[in-house]
């Protein structure tokens, strides 16, 4: 019985998580908009989350046309939302530690609007057949067969599990056909999340985009180093942003430079197509429970 309540928790973490993402989803849509910073736009979404009460999982990613992934503004970052922009809204918030984690694209003349429903379509065809006992491959293989010819899958990059207090946690879920025999079963709690490019169908990493995470808890030396330090573990190993410190200046950015090149703190590099085609994501967050499986992020 302990066993059954402690899972009945967990879920409900999970679904907690999801009802904040969900009107998270719903404000990113409302203010990107020609026009507006996208730091305004990621400030907004995030305060969404902590208005109800949790914490973001992660920085919310905010990338444009041929960025895939990875990129957050910093507090100084100036770029408008461009009615041409094809902007991929990623945001996770966690209960406790359990993290929904979703995505949505937003182009606001419509310019690539199909390839934006194409990747939605995938994303709910994928969320129709999921269940306990499909593989992994199974459902690569729904998700490359939904995909129209005119556009690519970006192959190296995936759908994933999500644990407490991580947020890729070890199970990979590729967006096209594949060996993996790994059965779906009740207890999983994932992130099924497709991403079309009219470009090549792949990522490679650029410049640092501002997202960092704790990889190794170790003492330091130098007073900046461990005041940093000091605040990077209140993220209990989750992805985080400079943006979030009231007071980053120059000795701090040369604390976490530091950090970074001891690899006691990991940078995240953007990512994007290798082609300079645009790229368009679509994402939610699935539990398997003993009373069937609930999409957490969707309304």
């Amino acid at each position: 019985m302990q066993d059954i309540g402690m899972e009945q928790e967990k879920q409900s973490h999970y679904v907690e998580a999801g009802k904040a993402i969900q009107k998270a989803r719903k404000k990113a849509r409302e203010v990107t908009e020609p026009g507006v910073k996208i730091n305004s736009v990621a400030e907004e979404v995030e305060q969404v989350v902590r208005d109800q009460g949790l914490d973001p999982a992660f920085p919310v990613n905010i990338s444009i046309d041929d960025v895939a992934a990875h990129y957050t503004p910093t507090r100084d970052d100036d770029r408008e939302v461009k009615p041409s922009d094809v902007v991929k809204v990623d945001i996770g918030a966690h209960s406790e530690g359990f993290i929904a984690d979703t995505a949505v694209t937003i182009n606001p003349d419509d310019n690539k609007q199909e390839m934006i429903e194409a990747a939605e379509n995938v994303l709910s065809k994928a969320l129709d057949y999921v269940e306990p006992g499909v593989t992994v491959g199974e459902l690569g293989d729904v998700i490359e067969r939904e995909i129209p010819d005119r556009y690519e899958v970006v192959r190296n990059l995936t759908g994933h599990s999500v644990g407490k207090f991580t947020q890729h946690a070890g199970l990979s879920i590729p967006n096209y056909s594949n060996d993996s025999d790994y059965e779906f079963e009740v207890g999983d709690s994932f992130a099924v999340e497709p991403f079309l490019t009219d470009g090549s169908g792949k990522v490679k990493n650029g410049a640092d985009g501002n997202i960092y995470k704790l990889e190794r808890d170790t003492s330091v030396r130098g007073k900046a180093e461990r005041k940093l330090m000091s605040r990077i573990r209140d993220f209990n190993g989750l992805p985080f942003t400079t943006r979030w410190f009231d007071d980053y200046g120059a000795r701090e950015r040369m604390a976490m430079k530091k950090l970074v090149q001891g690899d006691i703190v990991h940078s995240y590099p953007i990512l994007n197509e290798i082609k300079g085609g645009t790229v368009v994501q679509a994402e939610h967050t699935v539990i398997l429970t003993e009373n069937g499986k609930k999409v957490t992020t969707r309304e």
